[in-house]
């Protein structure tokens, strides 16, 4: 059995996963409907151009629906290969395996940068587990974290929505009917 380097990295990572759960301290939630957030944060696995595609759409949509000034997303990108496709533009910012450190949390700035944004909602668009990102997710000050639901997802998240998010972009229409009736005052 072969066994590489970036599983040792992502069992390490799972440690620091179980370890920062189990140590978690009691943070403050402070939920945002969609039409009154100011910010709005995401993270996903991007591991092709329609994936890509999803994407930029999902910016524009928000941007053009609900007038969120400031709405980042950051992604995962999987593979081994130089994802040729994939090109940081405003908005929108990912990383690759090469990025990770020796418990698989990546080590660029702009990961930094974005788990230390206060995003009035920070949605997960993953539907597996992924280890650097469910550091990030862990690891953000954003006070209001939303994903799908699922039992291990539970520790990780303020809102779980039971959906299916293998498409981006139905995943987040249906996300955000919910967060237009949540909160409302």
């Amino acid at each position: 059995m072969k066994i590489t380097f970036l599983k040792f990295k992502f069992f390490f990572g799972s440690k620091v996963l179980q370890k920062k759960l189990k140590n978690q301290s009691n943070r403050m939630v402070q939920s945002c409907n969609v039409e009154d957030a100011t910010s709005m944060g995401m993270i996903c696995v991007i591991k092709n151009m329609n994936d890509y595609e999803s994407v930029v759409q999902i910016i524009k949509l928000i941007k053009g629906a609900f007038k969120i000034p400031h709405i980042k997303i950051l992604a995962y990108y999987p593979n081994k290969d130089d994802p040729d496709f994939l090109k940081s533009r405003l908005g929108l910012d990912f990383f690759t395996i090469y990025d990770l450190n020796y418990y698989a949390l990546p080590k660029k700035a702009v990961v930094k940068n974005f788990m230390s944004e206060r995003f009035d909602i920070l949605l997960d668009l993953t539907e597996i587990e992924t280890i650097p990102l469910r550091l990030i997710l862990l690891l953000s000050k954003s006070p209001f974290k939303v994903g799908s639901f699922s039992e291990e997802k539970k520790p990780f998240y303020d809102l779980m929505i039971e959906t299916d998010p293998k498409d981006y972009l139905q995943y987040v229409k249906h996300v955000i009917n919910y967060l237009k009736i949540f909160n409302k005052k």
